[in-house]
């Protein structure tokens, strides 16, 4: 018979008495943490009731800090020291000469050697004081001290553009190389696809089939006739470069010559395909490869009567363009402006309806897809050196529209290589840079190329 069991119900605690014991228990905490803490610092003041293990561990800390406090106080010194080297080398001249016996030998050899005799016993003079000195003196210091002319009087203070000071200044080469060449390689901003073959056929469509409803039960579904497209061809060409530089002068030039022709090579590619990519003309040989560029392969749209300059056209001419290309251009992703650097500063003199520059700062537009300056209408704008920069009448200014409708295709990346044995009679080191690519529109309203009118 299983035993009963009996409830008691728990008596309710008043705020008073929860309060109070939890007083209770955090004085209770302190007594503990007070005892502990006592007993720590007995055992600190008594080393001798510590385990052997805890006391070495307690002098090899206490070594260790002491240690540390040592080197320290050697780095402070060695930092003052330093300083004071600093002030010495730097700050005052005349000591660094003293504290460096060469230098000090130096000086002395040449000031007593200006005061000796007659020419030709100044070879002889110097010798002997470059001896009693222990200084060594190089043929090129006795030649420049030897040459003094008798009668220079001594007053004369020692400058720095003729005689002995002049011999001691070596021209040095900065390294760096200033140019205002142009900048290019604005075709990556095009619609860049890799092709694995020399002849590529880009698809285009041109046409949708097009939907009906079945307006009754029966009605039969005919067959659509209105989907169309057609293909861009482009064979790839190679763009090539190739410069002879001498190996005496990659070997004693103060520049990485190679690091330097590498980089101008990489912009001669670069000019080569932006030209073809933007301004081709389709017939332009080397220049072009024979391409077409979207300045050729887009829509014109001729700015309206006054506009015989870029910075004489109208906010509605420029509005004009986001309605000469395809609608869907504008729903593409990036569609985006073109134009020449100085095109773009004339560009920032139009002002639309209500007074504002059209175009604005990238802080002050809309946010951009990378490599943008700023934006006109809403849209990015690329500066291209390639572009048409011509500003009279009859000239294109600008272009817009969607950055895939030409088709950059490239076969082999640029390549950079050099070899010694292409000029073999002589010291000569050949580099050579290619790349292999094509180009062109593919759709003629994929681009509206804005120009400026005739009169």
């Amino acid at each position: 018979m299983p035993k009963a069991t009996i409830e008691i119900p728990a008596k309710e605690m008043t705020t008073l008495d929860f309060q109070r014991t939890v007083l209770e228990g955090v004085n209770a905490l302190d007594q503990k943490m007070e005892e502990h803490k006592t007993g720590v610092q007995k055992l600190l003041e008594d080393p001798e009731r510590l385990p052997k293990s805890l006391k070495e561990d307690m002098n090899k800390l206490k070594t260790f800090a002491n240690d540390m406090t040592k080197a320290i106080a050697q780095l402070q010194k060695i930092q003052t020291q330093l300083r004071q080297e600093a002030v010495l080398s730097f700050g005052n001249p005349i000591q660094r000469i003293e504290r460096n016996p060469q230098l000090r030998g130096m000086f002395n050899m040449i000031v007593r050697a200006a005061t000796a005799g007659p020419q030709g016993n100044l070879d002889h003079v110097v010798k002997e004081i470059a001896d009693s000195l222990e200084v060594k003196i190089t043929p090129a210091t006795l030649r420049a001290i030897s040459a003094r002319s008798p009668e220079m009087p001594i007053a004369k203070a020692i400058g720095e553009d003729t005689g002995e000071g002049a011999t001691l200044i070596i021209a040095q080469l900065y390294k760096e190389i200033y140019d205002t060449l142009a900048e290019y390689g604005q075709w990556a901003t095009l619609g860049v696809r890799r092709v694995g073959t020399k002849v590529t056929n880009f698809p285009v469509k041109t046409a949708r089939p097009v939907a009906n409803f079945l307006t009754s039960e029966g009605a039969a579904i005919s067959d659509d006739t209105n989907y169309a497209g057609n293909t861009v061809t482009q064979t790839v060409l190679p763009i090539a470069v190739m410069l002879l530089v001498s190996k005496q002068l990659l070997e004693d030039a103060e520049f990485d010559v190679t690091a330097l022709v590498m980089n101008d090579f990489t912009e001669a590619h670069n000019l080569r395909l932006d030209n073809a990519c933007f301004v081709g003309t389709g017939a332009g040989g080397a220049a072009d490869g024979n391409f077409t560029g979207l300045f050729n392969g887009g829509t014109a749209l001729v700015a309206g009567a006054g506009g015989t300059q870029a910075n004489l056209t109208k906010y509605d001419d420029w509005a004009k363009l986001l309605t000469t290309v395809a609608p869907v251009v504008l729903a593409k992703r990036n569609p985006c402006f073109w134009m020449h650097p100085f095109m773009l500063i004339r560009a920032m003199q139009v002002k639309d309806n209500n007074g504002r520059p059209i175009f604005l700062g990238a802080l002050e537009g809309p946010k951009l897809n990378t490599g943008a300056l700023g934006s006109i209408l809403g849209f990015p704008v690329h500066s291209c050196m390639a572009a048409p920069s011509t500003n009279a009448p009859s000239q294109p200014v600008c272009a817009f529209g969607d950055p895939d409708g030409q088709v950059v295709a490239i076969r082999d990346d640029f390549v950079f290589e050099f070899s010694d044995h292409y000029a073999w009679n002589t010291l000569q080191r050949a580099f050579r840079g290619y790349s292999r690519a094509a180009t062109g529109t593919r759709r003629i309203d994929a681009f509206a190329i804005l120009q400026t009118s005739p009169n």
